[in-house]
């Protein structure tokens, strides 16, 4: 079954900004720091009251979801709905709880409750766009943002939905924070090259949060317009190389290991030498949201060419890639795993190879 299926739409928001043209402009954030969103936008359709009563996890949501369907022109008939992500509305649990453990159930805060559980970013996107058609918040680890792009294509192509809103987000949160620099896993040192398969040793590229998300829809959509980019799932076991580039989602953190384990692979699979790109030190660690990231990395890059800074290279596998593009990428290969070993990837490409699908 050909899975390939076309981005007719993308949102995102994030400390860098709420355009794709504003990713290639990060400046990279030092090691060790917390880079948050400054302001949300008012999202159409959602009271000012409602808005400041929310997570900022289901603010970002509604932004980035709003965008992307806008700008894929698509109503919410038939359209499946997919939320990655890592850890939910954190603060706004902790808050709850802080409450009711402090000062007995009659405290506990209704508002904290509704907007602290894991599904509140799903269910009011879903409320805000009419979304009637079946969806599901997904939960994983530093792949989940490319599983859920992957499990969108599957379904489509079986059609399962016409298209769907597919995206990932994550909001700061001190105690998240907290939890993980006790576990050693956020430094205040670079690492030296990437991956960096040695957590706990004081390394780290920061801290950062936001939201993503694509509309997927088949190929078949596109008779009077253009996609975005194409994305099709890869089965690394079966890759034949032949992508331009390929990103990489290692971050210093307990996955690096898989990462590099994947990114052999992916370089001995066969084809011309790739480039290889990693988006961590762009964006800081953002758990699930990374691999969506990267994902919009990639459909930057086939859509419109755009280009991104080199980072040094694990020396076991620097002689397999080369340190930067030569020229625009057509096709571009996004490898993430996480921190349980399981390893996702996706291909994104030029909507010029439309026609040779």
């Amino acid at each position: 079954m050909n899975e390939t299926v076309g981005i007719s739409g993308v949102g995102l928001i994030g400390p860098w900004g709420t355009e794709l043209s504003s990713l290639r402009t990060i400046r990279r954030p030092l090691p060790g720091s917390v880079n948050l969103v400054d302001t949300v936008p008012p999202v159409e359709g959602v009271a000012k009251n409602d808005m400041r009563r929310m997570s900022k996890l289901t603010k970002f949501s509604l932004f980035a979801a709003r965008r992307a369907m806008a700008a894929a022109n698509r109503y919410s008939d038939r359209t499946g709905l997919f939320v990655g992500l890592t850890h939910g509305p954190t603060t706004h649990m902790v808050e709850f709880h802080d409450f009711l453990f402090d000062y007995g159930p009659d405290m506990a805060s209704p508002n904290s409750f509704s907007n602290g559980v894991t599904n509140a970013p799903l269910s009011s996107i879903s409320a805000l766009l009419k979304m009637t058609y079946g969806g599901t918040t997904i939960m994983g680890y530093e792949n989940n943002g490319c599983n859920v792009l992957s499990y969108c294509a599957r379904a489509i192509s079986a059609s399962h939905y016409e298209a769907c809103l597919a995206g990932s987000s994550e909001e700061y949160a001190p105690v998240v924070h907290d939890a993980y620099k006790a576990c050693g896993w956020l430094g205040s040192a670079a690492p030296g090259h990437l991956p960096w398969p040695h957590p706990g040793q004081g390394t780290g590229l920061g801290v950062s949060e936001g939201s993503a998300f694509f509309v997927l829809e088949p190929l078949s959509t596109f008779t009077d317009k253009k996609p975005l980019c194409l994305f099709a799932p890869v089965d690394l076991d079966e890759y034949r190389g032949g992508a331009d580039a390929v990103i990489s989602c290692a971050s210093a953190g307990p996955h690096d290991g898989y990462e590099l384990a994947a990114l052999h692979r992916i370089a001995t699979a066969g084809g011309e030498k790739p480039a290889i790109l990693f988006t961590k030190p762009l964006f800081g660690e953002t758990f699930g949201l990374g691999a969506m990231l990267s994902c919009l990395v990639a459909c930057d890059m086939v859509a419109n060419g755009a280009r991104y800074p080199a980072f040094p290279i694990h020396p076991e596998i620097a002689p397999l890639f080369e340190p930067q593009a030569k020229g625009p990428a057509s096709s571009v290969l996004v490898v993430a795993a996480g921190r349980d070993g399981q390893v996702s990837a996706g291909l994104f490409s030029a909507p010029e190879r439309f026609g040779a699908l």
